[in-house]
């Protein structure tokens, strides 16, 4: 389908809310014409135009746009394989060609990280005015931007680095979406936290509003685009690099059965992607450097390799690692559960913290699981037992990576290991948890 950017306009909607919103004119299948807009809020990133380079700004108007794009269209009407949807995209933006110079990968990096088929064609410039501030020395003295979700992941990412580096000062990027209110509290819970014993040590100055004017998907695999954009604006100012905390299980998301493969598996924190991300920040000239220190571990191991492991396991209850948290009608054993219990996000959880004083409340036992054998509740849960239930050879696993695309990948090897690691760590978490129908399936 055809897409074009319309306008770009600055709202004023109170003293210290100023928006720029990014018209978006989507030509359906149909001919009929579906108006949208990316809407993103520019304080308190604003005070930085001008002293961050003037493409990073247009990376964050990117990425919002195809978030935009990426929500406004449903899989399930516009999916040409019943996943996949194709992108033809015309984009005013400033800088326009810079962007146009890389165009290709641009696209190559969006169709692997969306599963979707884009065509961005970068046609024109477009002004944005921005609102005045004060000069401040508030954002001086950061030495490293971390993405910050409010998950379990980036809460360990940021004990590490405050714990590692005593004189570093450390910036915590993190990103709503105001359809989505659940992430922007468990931010907020964590934050109360850092400031009781880490005050002085990093700097939030609370999520980034990046909005869709229309919400009708919710796969949201564009996303992690947008929360490096807004690191990146920090980064460039501070002249220093952004940390991408993610475990290596769910960034490698290694496929469960042959059906999850390419375009049905998120690749939000993909070694590809951000291998692509690089290439081509670097081409427009953005120094920042994306990374995941934890790339090749489990999640597990994150949790027993932390810099401060009691510190983590006493405030971990106010991070959030569920997929589905807002399904309490599917939370059978437990409605109020902050973790429905049933998403592979809630697996990794409840195996990476086994052996610990877990204090998560899941919506869903594994016997309550296993006895809804054959509905959506137990997709994942079936398809992880079946996966861990498979004899798999590292030459079988290798093979695998490599028809994802990590040919050029010389530390291949490790990611096998990781492969064969994330099954143990799910294997010890079945068998921990008892549940004899479990046990005796996984036997067979």
């Amino acid at each position: 389908m055809k897409i074009k950017t319309t306008t770009y306009r600055t709202e004023r909607k109170s003293k210290r809310d100023y928006r720029v919103r990014i018209g978006l004119s989507i030509t359906l299948p149909d001919d009929s014409i579906l108006n949208t807009s990316a809407i993103i809020q520019l304080n308190p990133l604003a005070y930085l135009y001008g002293k961050s380079p003037d493409i990073t700004f247009g990376m964050l108007y990117l990425s919002a746009i195809v978030y935009a794009i990426d929500r406004a269209v449903e899989r399930n009407r516009f999916s040409i394989d019943g996943w996949s949807r194709e992108f033809e995209v015309d984009i005013c933006i400033p800088e326009f060609e810079m962007f146009r110079s890389v165009e290709p990968q641009i696209n190559e990096m969006l169709s692997f990280l969306t599963g979707d088929y884009w065509e961005c064609h970068f046609v024109g410039s477009a002004t944005v005015k921005y609102p005045r501030y004060r000069i401040t020395d508030r954002l001086d003295g950061i030495s490293q931007v971390n993405l910050f979700s409010g998950g379990m992941d980036s809460l360990i990412g940021a004990i590490d680095y405050m714990e590692e580096n005593p004189s570093g000062k450390l910036f915590l990027a993190s990103h709503y979406d105001s359809f989505m209110k659940g992430p922007s509290s468990d931010q907020s819970a964590i934050i109360k936290q850092f400031y009781r014993k880490y005050d002085g040590r990093f700097l939030s100055m609370g999520p980034v509003m990046i909005t869709p004017e229309i919400s009708l998907e919710l796969s949201c695999r564009s996303r992690s685009l947008m929360f490096i954009s807004i690191a990146l604006v920090v980064a460039e100012y501070a002249r220093c690099n952004v940390g991408v905390p993610e475990n290596g299980s769910v960034s490698l998301n290694y496929p469960l059965s042959s059906s999850r493969r390419a375009s049905c598996s998120t690749r939000t924190t993909h070694p590809i992607f951000l291998r692509q991300l690089n290439n081509i920040i670097s081409s427009v000239g953005i120094s920042a450097t994306v990374f995941n220190r934890y790339e090749k571990q489990t999640k597990g191991e994150m949790v027993r390799t932390c810099a401060n492991k009691s510190y983590l396991c006493e405030i971990v209850a106010s991070s959030n690692s569920c997929g589905k948290r807002s399904l309490h009608q599917s939370m059978h054993d437990n409605r109020t559960a902050t973790h429905c219990g049933f998403c592979m996000p809630c697996m990794y959880r409840r195996a990476a913290l086994l052996g610990e004083n877990d204090p998560t409340t899941y919506g869903n036992s594994f016997a309550t699981l296993f006895d809804n054998r054959g509905t959506k509740l137990s997709e994942d849960f079936f398809a992880m037992l079946n996966f861990l239930k498979k004899d798999l050879s590292r030459e079988d696993i290798r093979r695998e990576l490599l028809i994802a695309g990590m040919c050029g990948f010389e530390d291949l090897g490790e990611f096998v290991d990781l492969v064969v690691r994330t099954r143990e760590e799910l294997a010890n978490m079945v068998y921990a948890d008892g549940c004899a129908d479990v046990i005796s399936f996984m036997n067979k």
